[in-house]
């Protein structure tokens, strides 16, 4: 009989925020269960007594994610790292082996369809809604932290995630390239549920930050690898990134204001056509938003681009 692969599970659980005790039991209960599992805790009180079964460490850098997946994996003893978030759960018991048994020989990691229920979705706030309505339903990200199964040496290798130039956005696109550079990084059909539960108020000013955010990441990706972008698997959502393709119409702006003008406002709505989704007579405020989202979208990918770094947080 084969030996079982040793696995060693990272979660960033950042105090005691979240569910990761729910996510503990599911993972002791899969048919391939973990090596080990790495609760990683950069908070300012960070946690006392971890859940039995479970590896507490506590990060000294209070940064981001990406920080506590790399101090996870340098302190991992497993062939494999899984990389998740507290509030997600894999689909049932045989997730695991379901990704473990499409690790090919050229493959570095097998990743996860992430997917938000739409039950869940509707139980936010307008905002909450509008600030994720794209995500709803099965989403085929590429790297995404939820439910990503990498090669440890391969992880190691390349440095793990960017923290350099990526701090709280575009480092699952761009850890996506440079994996891709090593070996196939295969996006499964085995899906996680991202169970991420609005239970505070959504301000309307975080639609606005949280566009900016993204889109300076995609300024920075771009000047790191330009056109390379396309082979990233969430490349591949174009519906996710159709105000991108308007940015040339600000060229033309200067030289036909009333036409451009109605362009960008018919397209943004159209671009944005996630929202029309939401049943709430709220919505029609979008109308006017929309425009306004995609010129905010233009301004974060511009500093993003000469800048070369994400950096904007939505906590400042």
């Amino acid at each position: 009989m084969n030996e079982a692969p040793k696995i060693s599970v990272i979660i960033p659980i950042y105090g005691r925020a979240g569910d990761y005790k729910r996510l503990v039991g599911n993972l002791l209960n899969q048919t391939l269960k973990p090596y080990e599992i790495i609760l990683v805790d950069s908070s300012p009180e960070p946690l006392d007594n971890p859940p039995e079964g479970c590896i507490l460490l506590k990060n000294p850098v209070d940064v981001a994610l990406s920080w506590d997946y790399n101090f996870g994996a340098s302190h991992a003893k497993g062939e494999f790292i899984l990389n998740m978030q507290q509030d997600c759960l894999p689909e049932n018991e045989k997730a695991i082996e379901n990704l473990y048994s499409e690790m090919t020989p050229g493959r570095v990691a097998v990743v996860a369809t992430v997917s938000l229920p739409r039950e869940l979705w509707e139980k936010y706030d307008f905002w909450g809604k509008v600030l994720m309505a794209r995500w709803v339903g099965d989403v085929k990200q590429g790297i995404s932290g939820k439910f990503d199964l990498i090669r440890r040496d391969v992880f190691m290798s390349i440095g793990g995630y960017d923290t350099e130039n990526f701090c709280f956005a575009g480092e699952d696109m761009d850890l996506y390239l440079r994996l891709s550079q090593k070996g196939e990084v295969y996006v499964s059909k085995t899906r996680v549920l991202h169970l991420h539960n609005q239970t505070r108020t959504t301000h309307w000013k975080e639609v606005f930050t949280k566009s900016y955010q993204l889109a300076e990441s995609f300024g920075a990706l771009f000047r790191k690898w330009g056109f390379k972008l396309k082979k990233a698997a969430y490349a591949h959502h174009v519906g996710h990134h159709l105000m991108k393709y308007m940015y040339p119409l600000i060229v033309l702006f200067p030289f036909a204001p009333v036409h451009v003008g109605i362009a960008i406002f018919l397209l943004s709505n159209i671009a944005n056509w996630h929202v029309w989704k939401i049943r709430n007579p709220k919505i029609a405020v979008m109308l006017v938003l929309n425009p306004l989202i995609f010129i905010t979208c233009l301004i974060g990918t511009v500093v993003g681009f000469f800048r070369g770094k994400q950096k904007f947080s939505l906590h400042k």
